[in-house]
């Protein structure tokens, strides 16, 4: 049964009841009072077919449901005022009869109003919402407080909008990791290819006192180079703004030495001594390319800050875990810059 048949039973339903409540004086009138039943539950399946059509072309909600509830207050009115014609009310009766619908007509309209209001007020915040979260606004929340199909829709909305705004964090938070690891790219790429140049100078011009070691530490620092160009591939393995790599156990001192062959000729362009003072095998867990990349970094920055003629010391401790100081006579860093 569709809805639009509803009315049609309900008139069925109403004019058997009052042919069977009614009694005689009912029946007497019959026809005409069927006449009456039957055309309004006729002229309201017509409005069950015809006013959905018509509310979608509606601009505001509001003035739909309004125009809803008015129609079936006017189909009740004149339903009434015909019945009780047909069944011979006298005419004081019959005022007060129209008199007092009018009355419950007028409350049922602001009733009607506040409904279409409440209803109206929340969809504009879900639309508004909506805009505010199409403009990339993800902050934004509907907060409807319904129990209805409006309240679940706009707890949908706040929904997507909190997963968009969580995206959209780990995005920057993303977007910030590669832009940290391209600058500290950058930097690590300056800092072999300096050693480099230093040490290929230091060969050319015969100023090397022992060439194999130099060669040596040009093939650390091609070691590093290749190791940085894995690195730039990595980055398109970025999930979550953080690269994985993998732990084993190393041995800082050796690792310490191998900084200190790499960077000695620029130690030596810039009148600057290097030294290593460890205890002997100091062992730690982490990624062999990553520390010693850490370790260049900070003996590189000494040198280039260490004044002509100091010296800088590379300190490597096991004290309850591994230690490594780089210990120059530079200006230092403040606590911000590091």
């Amino acid at each position: 049964m569709t809805l639009a048949a509803a009315p049609l039973i309900v008139g069925l339903v109403a004019f058997v009841a009052l042919l069977t409540v009614g009694g005689a004086d009912i029946a007497a009138a019959a026809v005409p009072l069927g006449t009456v039943v039957f055309g309004l539950a006729a002229a309201s399946s017509v409005g069950v077919l015809v006013l959905p059509r018509l509310s979608v072309r509606s601009s505001s909600l509001r003035r739909t449901v309004l125009a809803a509830g008015i129609t079936a207050m006017i189909i009740t009115g004149v339903a009434v005022t015909v019945s009780s014609a047909a069944v011979m009310l006298e005419p004081l009766q019959l005022s007060v009869l129209v008199l007092i619908f009018l009355f419950g007509a007028s409350l049922g309209v602001i009733l009607e109003f506040s409904l279409a209001r409440s209803l109206s007020d929340d969809l504009q915040r879900l639309g508004a919402t909506a805009r505010r979260i199409g403009r990339g606004d993800y902050a934004a929340r509907a907060e409807v407080d319904r129990s209805d199909e409006i309240g679940e829709a706009g707890r949908v909305i706040d929904r997507m909008a909190l997963e968009l705004q969580t995206m959209e964090g780990e995005r920057a938070v993303a977007q910030a990791s590669r832009q940290a690891f391209l600058a500290a790219v950058g930097h690590d790429l300056r800092t072999p290819l300096a050693a480099m140049r230093a040490a290929a100078e230091a060969l050319e011009d015969g100023l090397a006192p022992e060439p194999a070691r130099y060669y040596a530490a040009m093939r650390h620092d091609l070691d590093a180079l290749t190791g940085l160009v894995d690195d730039l591939f990595l980055l398109a393995r970025l999930e979550g703004g953080a690269l994985r790599f993998s732990r084993v156990t190393v041995d800082v001192s050796e690792l310490s030495d191998e900084a200190v062959e790499a960077l000695e000729p620029i130690a030596r362009l810039k009148g600057v001594r290097v030294r290593l003072d460890t205890s002997g095998h100091v062992y730690a867990s982490g990624g062999p390319a990553e520390l010693s990349r850490t370790l260049r970094n900070l003996l590189d920055n000494a040198i280039r800050h260490a004044p002509a003629g100091s010296e800088v010391t590379v300190l490597v401790r096991d004290q309850d875990g591994p230690l490594v100081c780089v210990i120059d006579r530079g200006p230092g860093l403040s606590g911000r810059d590091a």
